[in-house]
């Protein structure tokens, strides 16, 4: 049974350049570019005029993309970056064999699963499936008493979504999770936010 979840933020980190080059990153420890920087400052200068987060907790992928956007918000927070818990259970999903290559060439090739079933179950050589990643996810959520925002990556961003919101597990590879904007989740429910606050 899950846990009855407090209130969370949630925002990928701001562009890196292998992003905007539609290479797999997963662990590879990329940084964020200066669009990336821009959509880190925007969303921080969002957050700040929410008054709930000062009470909120912060946590943090160890990966230096989330890392740099989780800085930027707390300059904006006027919060103590050591203060930030880094946690690796929300890591990006790791691509094995595909990481550094373009995402073009991971979808057409004959392995990779594009229905539902087989892409929620599907683990490239060397890397982890959604399926894991949901696992990993839930050990992470299960700990939180407080409420929370979090600074991660975008296929793990789909797990803690879809763990949180009960979406089918089958539907949650194809979730949105945009970067420049942040996620609030209660109740069990999600919305999108854009920096200018406005509903994605």
């Amino acid at each position: 049974m899950k846990p009855n979840l407090p209130p969370i933020y949630f925002i990928r980190h701001g562009e890196t350049d292998w992003n905007k080059n539609a290479l797999v990153q997963g662990s590879i420890d990329t940084d964020l570019n200066d669009t990336g920087v821009g959509q880190a400052t925007a969303v921080a200068r969002a957050l700040a005029s929410i008054e709930e987060l000062k009470t909120f907790e912060f946590a943090v992928s160890p990966q230096r993309r989330a890392q740099h956007t989780m800085r930027i918000i707390c300059e904006f927070q006027k919060r103590d970056f050591l203060s930030v818990r880094t946690d690796a259970r929300i890591r990006e999903l790791e691509f094995g064999i595909w990481e550094g290559k373009s995402i073009h060439d991971m979808h057409a090739d004959p392995s990779y699963a594009h229905d539902q079933q087989g892409h929620y179950h599907w683990q490239p050589e060397g890397g982890e499936s959604y399926a894991m990643g949901v696992q990993r996810v839930d050990s992470f959520l299960r700990e939180l008493k407080k409420p929370t925002l979090l600074v991660s990556h975008g296929a793990v961003g789909r797990c803690v979504i879809g763990y949180i919101c009960n979406i089918p597990r089958l539907d949650i590879t194809h979730l949105k999770t945009p970067q420049g904007c942040y996620c609030v989740l209660k109740d069990g429910k999600h919305q999108w936010f854009d920096a200018g606050h406005k509903p994605v």
